[in-house]
C-alpha cells in the first residue's frame, strides 16, 4: 500500500536519492512540499553528503530550502525571547511545546523543520496574567466571533490565538494539552510539575511528556490526514530518546499513568508500519495489549493508511474522502460529549451557510 511511496523510501533511506529519476523528482518534490518536509529532505541530503550529487535544480530547491528553515528556526527563538521578555517579572513557569521545544532543546527531528507558530503551557491558574502580559506587549487576540472566543475559554485547550503585528508570529498559550472535554484528558499539573527547567522561567516537557503530547495531538485531538511529518518527528524522538536504556521503561508507565496507552499503540503500529522505526518486541507486546478490537483496528488502519500519505497513483477518491471524514468524525467524537458536538457542529454548519449567503447577495 502506500507504505511503497517514494517519499516514504526516501526518508527512510536518504541515500535513494540517487536513484531518483524526473518524475520520482516532481513526485518527492511535490508530496514533501504538501506535507512541509522538503526541509527535512534538504538537511538529510546535506548531512550525508549527497546534496552535490544531485540534479542542480533540485540542489538549489533544497538549499533553498535549508535557508528557509533555518531563517524560520531563527525567528522562533527570537520570539519566544520576545516572550520572555514580556514575562519577564512571571515566576511561574512557561512551558514551551510542539515545534519550539523541538528547536530550543536541539532535537534531531528539528532538523529542517519549518515552524510558523509557538505554543506554551502555563498552568491555567495562571492564563489570565500571561494574557494580560502579552497584551500589554503588544500582542493582541485575533478576531473572532463571540461563540469562538467562548468555545477556546469554555471548553478548549487554549486561550485564542495570539499575534504581535510586528512580527505576525502567532503564539498558542494552553493550560493543557487536551481539550478539557476530551475524555483522555489528563491531570496537567503531573505534566507541569515534571517540565524540566532551561532557562530562568523556560521550560520544557520531559523527555517522555514530549513524545506523549506529540502522540495525543496527532492521534487524539488533531487531523490525521497528510500528518506523516507528526510521525516522522515521533520516530525521530524514539530514535534519540531509546538511546537512554531506561526510556522505554518510563515512557511505558509514564503512558499508563496518563491514560495514553492506546495512542501510544497506534503511534508504534504506524511507525513500524510506514518508517520501519525499530520497537523492542517487549515494548510492542506491551504496547499491543491496548490496542483496540480487531474490528476497531481493521477500520482504523483501512483510514490511516489512506490518508497519513495522501497522495499517489490509483487512488479512489471516495475512499479517501470516506477516510478523512471518519478520522476527522472520530477525533471530534473523543473532543466532545455527542451533546456538545451536535450543537457545535450545528453552530459551524449554520455560520457557513450563513457567510455562503451573504457572499451570493454581494456578488449579485
Amino acid at each position: 500500500m502506500m507504505k511503497n511511496n517514494l517519499l516514504l523510501k526516501v526518508l527512510k533511506n536518504p541515500v535513494t536519492m540517487l536513484d531518483l529519476d524526473i518524475k520520482g523528482w516532481n513526485s518527492v518534490l511535490f508530496e514533501a512540499q504538501m506535507l512541509k518536509l522538503r526541509g527535512r529532505l534538504a538537511n538529510d541530503a546535506s548531512e550525508l553528503g549527497l546534496l552535490e550529487k544531485l540534479p542542480s535544480k533540485v540542489q538549489k530547491i533544497f538549499i533553498n530550502a535549508k535557508i528557509e528553515a533555518e531563517s524560520g528556526q531563527r525567528k522562533i527563538m527570537w520570539e519566544v525571547n520576545r516572550i520572555r521578555r514580556a514575562l519577564f517579572e512571571f515566576e511561574e513557569k512557561i512551558i514551551l511545546v510542539k515545534g519550539s521545544a523541538y528547536i530550543a532543546k536541539g532535537l534531531n527531528c528539528a532538523a529542517g523543520r519549518t515552524s510558523v507558530d509557538i505554543d506554551i503551557l502555563v498552568a491555567k491558574k495562571n492564563l489570565d496574567i500571561v494574557e494580560n502580559h502579552l497584551f500589554i506587549a503588544g500582542y493582541g487576540s485575533q478576531t473572532m466571533s463571540e461563540y469562538d472566543q467562548l468555545y477556546y475559554r469554555e471548553w478548549g485547550h487554549e486561550l485564542p490565538p495570539l499575534l504581535h503585528p510586528d512580527r505576525m508570529v502567532e503564539v498558542d498559550v494552553h493550560h493543557t494539552i487536551l481539550q478539557v472535554t476530551n475524555k483522555l484528558s489528563p491531570n496537567i499539573d503531573t505534566i507541569i510539575n515534571a517540565a524540566e527547567q532551561l532557562e530562568d522561567n523556560i521550560y520544557l516537557l520531559c523527555r517522555e511528556d514530549m513524545l506523549l503530547h506529540s502522540i495525543v495531538h496527532q492521534f487524539v485531538d488533531g487531523t490525521v490526514k497528510a500528518s506523516l511529518r507528526n510521525l516522522l518527528e515521533q520516530s525521530d524522538m524514539i530514535k534519540e530518546f531509546s538511546l537512554d536504556p531506561d526510556f522505554w521503561q518510563r515512557f511505558m508507565d509514564r503512558a499508563e499513568e496518563l491514560n495514553f496507552s492506546r495512542p501510544v499503540f497506534y503511534c508504534l503500529h504506524y511507525c513500524k508500519y510506514f518508517l520501519n522505526t525499530n520497537i523492542p518486541d517487549n515494548v510492542m507486546i506491551r504496547a499491543q495489549k491496548s490496542a483496540p478490537g480487531p474490528l476497531i483496528r481493521k477500520l482504523m488502519d483501512m483510514m490511516i493508511f489512506r490518508v497519513m500519505v495522501p497522495f499517489g497513483e490509483n487512488r479512489s477518491k471516495l475512499s479517501d474522502y470516506l477516510a478523512t471524514n471518519g478520522l476527522y468524525m472520530r477525533s471530534h467524537l473523543l473532543r466532545m460529549p455527542p451533546v456538545m458536538l451536535a450543537t457545535h457542529l450545528t453552530r459551524k454548519l449554520y455560520r457557513r451557510f450563513d457567510i455562503s449567503v451573504r457572499a451570493l447577495k454581494k456578488s449579485a
